[in-house]
């Protein structure tokens, strides 16, 4: 399979991008689910054992006025990932075109590929849009030493590998402020509050004509999430805010038939749709479905 996966947003020229996979553990990714009822809730999607390979699929928009990267793969990370660069060649992208990156969140898989192996920024034309409270988080000391406290042994080589790759790009980065729930980057292109998964997580919607667009960053990690909305994975940084943004990025979805891009969804090029199911919703990936 290719890298890259090109469709259309209205007028948009849209194109998913593969960084590569990454296999995660079951409890993981439904911490407080019953394991035999994750087991089977897997199974009925075709997935045996307890382990969950996911894509990390990012998204390229070529609005016909702007060039735009949203969130920018998570780099040498991991043995399984850095393959951003070469999908992007094969899609004919030059890194030098793209004129803005909107990073959903620190978390090193979203963010691992905005420097270069030499500490160069990977897009130095380009505006990098996070939200403000994104960026103080992982700058804060206060915050890193109450993450210390909490479940998560990683959280300080997440706030190192954050400044790492932040700090480099701090001259070209643009804090969003939010007045209310969202806050328009181009006519077009506007982000989304959606915190939780991290303090100062936020979605992109594309809108075009009558067609919409939502990259979901990790709202949700896996198309399971939406049936079993309550069952979470240990990546949530503060679970309330997280299920309150969930329910509140679906229901949109859902209710106005957004295109969606699940970063963890598979398969690649992870592009789907939801629609509402029970107490949650329900995934229908376009790829599987050949629509």
């Amino acid at each position: 399979m290719n890298g890259y996966y090109r469709f259309a947003v209205g007028s948009m020229a849209c194109t998913s991008l593969l960084d590569g996979t990454h296999t995660y553990k079951l409890q993981d990714f439904f911490s407080n689910a019953p394991r035999e009822e994750a087991l089977a809730a897997m199974e009925s999607k075709g997935v045996t054992g307890e382990s969950i390979v996911t894509p990390y699929t990012y998204l390229y928009v070529d609005t016909g006025d702007h060039q735009i990267l949203i969130d920018a793969g998570a780099g040498s990370l991991f043995p399984t990932t850095g393959l951003l660069s070469r999908s992007m060649a094969e899609a004919e992208i030059d890194p030098a075109e793209i004129d803005t990156v909107i990073i959903t969140h620190a978390h090193p898989d979203h963010i691992g590929g905005l420097v270069l192996a030499d500490g160069a920024p990977a897009f130095p034309n380009a505006a990098h849009y996070i939200w403000k409270r994104e960026w103080d988080y992982w700058f804060s000391e206060e915050e890193r030493s109450l993450a210390r406290q909490g479940p998560m042994k990683v959280f300080d080589m997440f706030f190192d590998f954050a400044r790492g790759h932040l700090s480099p790009v701090r001259q070209l980065v643009h804090l969003v402020e939010f007045s209310g729930e969202e806050s328009a980057i181009y006519p077009g292109v506007t982000v989304f509050r959606a915190p939780g998964h991290t303090p100062g997580h936020m979605i992109t919607q594309l809108s075009s004509g009558r067609e919409k667009l939502l990259y979901i960053g990790d709202a949700v990690l896996s198309p399971l999430h939406l049936e079993h909305p309550a069952w979470l994975p240990i990546y949530d940084i503060e679970p309330e805010p997280a299920a309150v943004s969930k329910r509140f990025v679906f229901d949109y979805a859902a209710s106005q038939d957004c295109l969606v891009v699940g970063q963890h969804f598979p398969p690649f090029p992870s592009l789907g749709r939801v629609s509402r199911r029970r107490e949650g919703w329900e995934w229908r990936s376009l790829w599987l479905n050949g629509d």
